[in-house]
């Protein structure tokens, strides 16, 4: 009798799925009180690994519903609609594992890989959308290694970060100028199918407020987040009426910043008004610019089409930055005591926010810091002395004496720890994705 032919009862996976299910019952969540905060930390890091393992069992369960065709025999529309059915599941969050499930039944390594814990379930969709987007002419051999590259570079890298590294993944079998036009139309397509999607609504809650949602494209996102960061930043008091910061919830923040923004909106010349009133800081090779091929990178590591960029310039300030041979900005300001708003922007788009690794703050939560030597102790303000700090680990630099280098092939800041944090003192970088350049 094969494995499938078994009963229920008596099926290795019910076997599996019962011992799982006894164990969580088995142990009261009180016992977490007890833990130190390192201890505490290890677990939830185990936990979100486990979470990992239960999705893969979960998706190869979900790909069995859907081969035997339970959903047409139980009268539902689609195995979506019949999993969530099952415990009161989302019917669209329930299509989307069906298709994750489908895509890992090709994605092999993937999947693996999730059921290992050594990707999450979000990481595991991108690769294998990704995988399957591949052209039909690439070769089972390419594939694998596009997949490969993929699961290594999860290991280290945000999801957006991620997706970045995925637009690009045909770099590793065509010249670096048919990537570029690879990424940008797969950019374009995307943003495309995100203005199709964009909506808001807002309701009146009959007590002095309104209750909204919307959904807008990544670029206009980013630029509002920007502007809302700049009111709602850490230090700044812009729209809190005098209450504390640490008072306020970052949504609260954000909030007020929205309420000072539409206070703030020009009143003469809309709905026609011929410019936003923003900047945009892009980088992009002039051609590209031209051309309306390949991509662009704002200052908070937001990945532009180069198509988007040319519509930008038409009605907003564009920013433009010289850019070196590592595609680097050069020096943009004379030496004071303060990064000039020209050093800034070159900073921004070397560092992309907060340059301490794992952090993600974007430009406008950051301060530019003397990382070689304080002015105080007679440094100077060249460009290659700036790095970008949020509030936070700029106090943490100061306090518990970290170094900062730039010895790097590529020029970017390189984070030495003190010996209390790691006795060798091995120097940390951030793993933030930038395209790879011939």
């Amino acid at each position: 009798m094969t494995v499938s032919a078994l009963p229920l009862s008596e099926h290795p996976a019910f076997a599996v799925l019962v011992a799982v299910e006894g164990a969580l019952a088995g142990t009261d969540l009180s016992v977490y009180e007890a833990l130190s905060a390192e201890d505490a930390v290890t677990l939830a890091g185990r936990w979100s690994r486990v979470n990992s393992k239960v999705a893969a069992h979960a998706m190869a369960a979900t790909r069995s519903v859907d081969r035997s065709g339970a959903a047409k025999k139980a009268g539902s529309s689609s195995t979506g609609s019949l999993l969530a059915s099952q415990f009161g599941g989302d019917r669209h969050a329930a299509a989307r594992d069906v298709h994750l499930a489908r895509a890992l039944e090709k994605a092999t390594l993937t999947e693996q890989a999730l059921a290992d814990g050594r990707i999450s379930k979000e990481q595991a969709r991108l690769i294998a959308r990704t995988i399957a987007g591949l052209p039909d002419d690439v070769s089972d051999e390419t594939r694998v290694k596009c997949e490969r590259e993929l699961i290594e570079d999860a290991k280290t890298l945000t999801m957006r970060d991620l997706q970045y590294r995925a637009d690009r993944i045909s770099d590793l079998f065509k010249p670096v100028e048919d990537v570029d036009a690879d990424e940008g139309q797969k950019v374009q397509d995307r943003e495309r199918l995100a203005y199709e999607r964009s909506e808001l609504w807002m309701r009146d809650d009959q007590d002095g407020t309104f209750l909204g949602r919307f959904r807008i494209p990544a670029a206009q996102a980013a630029a509002l987040r920007n502007v809302l960061d700049g009111f709602s930043a850490p230090r700044r008091r812009h729209v809190d009426d005098g209450q504390a910061d640490a008072d306020l919830t970052y949504p609260q923040r954000q909030g007020r910043a929205l309420v000072a923004l539409i206070d703030h909106l020009p009143t003469d010349g809309l709905p026609d008004a011929g410019g936003s009133g923003m900047t945009v800081t892009v980088n992009l090779d002039l051609q590209q610019l031209i051309d309306g091929i390949g991509t662009a990178t704002t200052s908070t590591g937001q990945r532009m089409s180069a198509s988007q960029v040319r519509q930008h310039a038409c009605r907003v300030g564009i920013v433009p930055q010289v850019l070196g041979g590592q595609s680097l900005p050069l020096d943009l300001g004379r030496k004071q005591r303060l990064f000039s708003p020209a050093q800034r922007v070159a900073i921004a788009h070397r560092d992309q926010g907060c340059a301490m690794p794992d952090c993600d703050r974007p430009p406008s939560w950051c301060e530019a810091h003397h990382a070689r030597e304080p002015w105080a102790h007679g440094g100077t303000t060249d460009l290659e002395d700036g790095v970008l700090l949020c509030a936070f680990h700029h106090r943490t630099v100061h306090e518990d004496d970290w170094v900062i280098t730039f010895d790097t092939d590529d020029r970017r800041p390189a984070f030495i720890p003190p010996v209390s944090l790691d006795p060798y003192r091995r120097p940390r970088t951030s793993t933030r994705y930038r395209p790879r350049r011939t």
